[in-house]
């Protein structure tokens, strides 16, 4: 669920991109989409995760997003995590367990830290501009983003609509040639979003295991 979520934060790191760190004309381009989410106070998205290998589906899978801040929630599957910019609450369905950890924006560890991977992107990845291309009569500029240290990925492929410079896609590939796609739907941007939604109510699960680690 950490990887997860800091995939889905890498969606919104693009916008810190510097003109060091891309070519092929994906300079101008990502400081248009820097400009366009720097104006968002909050956003909600659904996405729908698809995994395939060696062409064959391996699953699919659909989530929630939600940012305000350093405050956000997003739900994926049986897991859910929550943070109000002080606590992380990580819920497991299944189990019907939440553990509690704190929340250190200081924290170079804390992969769940959208502030801290916004933060350090431009300095973990190279960007380069693909092409543009018309899928379903929308317009679609795509950037690669390689990491500069050795992952289990080898790249991230960003597909941004051209008219609005918002972002649609992410496709990571992995070099056991298993490619996770990330489809953005129903974006919603400065709508208002209550301060309680990134606060995890253990009323609403009754008979949770709760494990505080702070």
């Amino acid at each position: 669920m950490k990887r997860l979520f800091t995939i889905i934060i890498a969606l919104m790191s693009i916008s810190v991109l510097t003109a060091q760190n891309v070519d092929g004309g994906a300079n101008d381009l990502l400081k248009k989409v820097s400009q366009q989410y720097q104006k968002y106070n909050t956003l909600q998205f659904h996405y729908t995760l698809k995994t395939t290998k060696d062409d064959k589906t391996l699953g699919v899978s659909e989530g929630d997003f939600y940012l305000k801040g350093s405050k956000y929630k997003t739900n994926f599957g049986g897991q859910q995590l929550y943070c109000d910019g002080t606590s992380i609450w990580s819920y497991d369905k299944d189990a019907n367990e939440v553990s509690i950890y704190e929340y250190d924006p200081d924290d170079d560890q804390n992969l769940m830290n959208p502030q801290r991977v916004l933060k350090d992107w431009a300095s973990n990845f190279r960007a380069k501009f693909i092409r543009d291309e018309f899928t379903n009569n929308v317009q679609y500029s795509i950037v690669d983003l390689t990491p500069k240290t050795a992952q289990s990925y080898y790249r991230i492929r960003v597909y941004i609509v051209k008219t609005s410079l918002k972002i649609a896609k992410i496709a990571v590939y992995e070099k056991d040639n298993t490619i996770y796609t990330y489809s953005i739907e129903q974006f919603k941007s400065d709508i208002p979003l209550d301060d309680k939604l990134f606060v995890f109510d253990k009323t609403k699960y009754p008979g949770v295991e709760v494990n505080d680690m702070r």
